[in-house]
């Protein structure tokens, strides 16, 4: 599986990704995040090492499980300022047209 096939999968939960990290993820990083995640893999990104406070692999990747798992259960709360679904949905749809964000940055 690679980084788009996720985005194309598993949209809704790339876009609870980027709510959840308060607009830090672009969508191709929080689809990056999630293939780490289901290949078992570190995914080795500023904010994860700073949540594990480490570069361990098994704390990075212990912190990405736990975001991911946030962000799932936090699906319902994703409402407001640096934390709107649809608004992160419309980000990644922009990405699967082929014209999302170059930076780290709601629209």
């Amino acid at each position: 599986m690679t980084r788009d096939e996720v985005l194309r999968r598993y949209p809704r939960i790339v876009a609870h990704m980027i709510c959840e990290s308060l607009g830090y993820f672009t969508p191709l990083a929080a689809a990056n995040a999630l293939l780490a995640y289901k290949l078992d893999l570190p995914f080795h990104c500023e904010m994860y090492m700073w949540m594990a406070q480490s570069f361990n692999d098994d704390k990075v990747r212990e912190v990405g499980r736990n975001f991911l798992e946030r962000a799932i259960r936090n699906r319902h709360n994703h409402t407001g300022y640096m934390a709107d679904f649809k608004l992160a949905m419309t980000a990644v749809q922009a990405e699967l047209e082929g014209c999302g964000p170059k930076l780290a940055s709601w629209f």
